[in-house]
């Protein structure tokens, strides 16, 4: 029959088991950077794809009105129209990368907690077996 302690450790180790095969496989590489740096690279990645995203919708656009551009292409005042997709243009992008910085500010803490909580049930399993050294040098033996 497994004693108490015993049904401690199985718990442990299978609590162990399943965050390494599921969580800890997504909050591994989000985990080993600083919320600051984790976020900041989003963001820069997601300014790419943000402008990358407007000129695709400007094309878009030019492309399913090009006819009533080009008749009225010398009635418009381009520097206006330029000033208008310009505000555009920044208001999409803050708009978006808000949006982003919520999403992976909420991310990483969650990937850090899942985190905590795993380092928190390694320590108590390696507790039950003793001091550290003393696993480590079990699996030399084997």
């Amino acid at each position: 029959m497994i004693n108490e302690e015993g049904k401690k450790k199985i718990r442990l180790m299978t609590r162990i088991a399943i965050y390494e095969k599921t969580e800890g496989k997504k909050n591994e590489p989000v985990a080993k950077y600083f919320r600051s740096d984790y976020i900041g690279l989003k963001i820069l990645t997601s300014l790419v794809s943000a402008t990358f995203v407007f000129l695709m919708i400007i094309g878009l656009y030019v492309l399913c009105n090009s006819e009533t551009l080009l008749t009225d292409f010398y009635r418009i005042d381009l520097m206006e129209e330029a000033r208008k997709l310009i505000l555009y243009y920044i208001g999409f992008v803050v708009a978006y990368i808000s949006v982003v910085a919520v999403v992976f500010f909420v991310k990483y803490n969650k990937s850090v907690k899942y985190k905590r909580i795993f380092s928190r049930n390694l320590k108590k399993l390696l507790s039950h077996y003793g001091r550290k050294e003393d696993f480590e040098e079990e699996d030399d033996d084997d």
